[in-house]
């Protein structure tokens, strides 16, 4: 019976179990298992020896190991391969493959969830993403793909200024994210959050029940998404609705999106995303 499942360290929290479960439910897998597995960098290794032998049908992974994990497979695919950052590995061919559809899910939430990808947003800035993990940097890749298709379809698209703390993180992240995109110090990253027109927040602050600096005099009409998710994490998007946020949402949709790509590539199946959504409590809009 095929066994999946998250690695992450520490991994008290994820949705993850429950939207593959209902996957494989709403596609007729019997057997077919998702568990999670805190899995500590130095058994990381270990881990992904089992997919290559057979034993886990594939693995999703969390912070830390999104970039470990890099060194640690044959062969990556776009756009792991350009990120460095890996969320999903399967077995082929008694290869390791690894596979990024952060960047698919943080490409949905932009568009979808802070309607991005039309007319609704005039392209104006400033446009600040706070972060240069790995949920940052699918989230820069994304931002350079909605940019060039809102330039195909002669729309303005803002620049992307990216916040980090490690200067050449920032920088690195930022050279992902399409042309103007720049770094910037964290040191005034509150006056960046309080100016933003598009907010997005990828940092761990949020999760561990922190605020955002400038999170108390955000912008009116602002458009915020936090990739962060859960009862913990909902400061900065309640803060942006009661600042009268043209729209505000947290990382679910973002994880449900993502994990709608891992589910093809692990069972290679085309996933019910009503199904999936519906498992962590969530309204999946029809028109995807």
């Amino acid at each position: 019976m095929p066994v999946a499942a998250v690695l992450g360290w520490p991994l008290t929290h994820t949705l993850s179990p429950a939207l593959h479960q209902a996957a494989y439910r709403a596609a007729g897998l019997e057997g077919w298992t998702y568990l999670a597995r805190p899995t500590r960098p130095e058994e990381l290794a270990a881990a992904l020896a089992e997919v290559r032998a057979g034993a886990l049908a594939g693995v999703n992974l969390t912070t830390p190991h999104k970039q470990a994990a890099v060194a640690l497979v044959d062969e990556l695919e776009r756009p792991a391969d350009r990120l460095l950052a890996v969320n999903t590995v399967v077995p082929r061919d008694g290869l390791l493959v690894g596979a990024n559809t952060d960047v698919a899910g943080a490409l949905w939430a932009l568009g979808s969830q802070l309607g991005l990808g039309g007319a609704r947003w005039d392209g104006t800035g400033p446009a600040v993403l706070l972060g240069t993990g790995g949920v940052a940097t699918a989230v820069a890749f994304a931002w350079s793909r909605l940019a060039k298709a809102r330039r195909d379809q002669g729309l303005a698209a803002a620049p992307l200024t990216v916040a980090g703390r490690d200067p050449r993180r920032a920088a690195a992240v930022a050279s992902l994210a399409g042309p103007g995109a720049r770094p910037a110090a964290w040191a005034g990253v509150a006056g960046l959050a309080a100016a933003a027109e598009v907010l997005v927040q990828a940092t761990t602050l949020t999760a561990r029940g922190e605020p955002v600096p400038g999170q108390d005099r955000l912008r009116t009409g602002a458009r915020v998404l936090d990739c962060n998710y859960g009862p913990s994490s909902q400061g900065l998007v309640a803060a942006a609705r009661a600042a009268g946020a043209a729209a505000a949402a947290d990382g679910l949709g973002m994880l449900c999106a993502q994990a709608a790509g891992a589910v093809a590539k692990i069972a290679g199946i085309h996933p019910d995303l009503d199904a999936m959504a519906a498992a962590v409590g969530l309204a999946w809009p029809r028109r995807t």
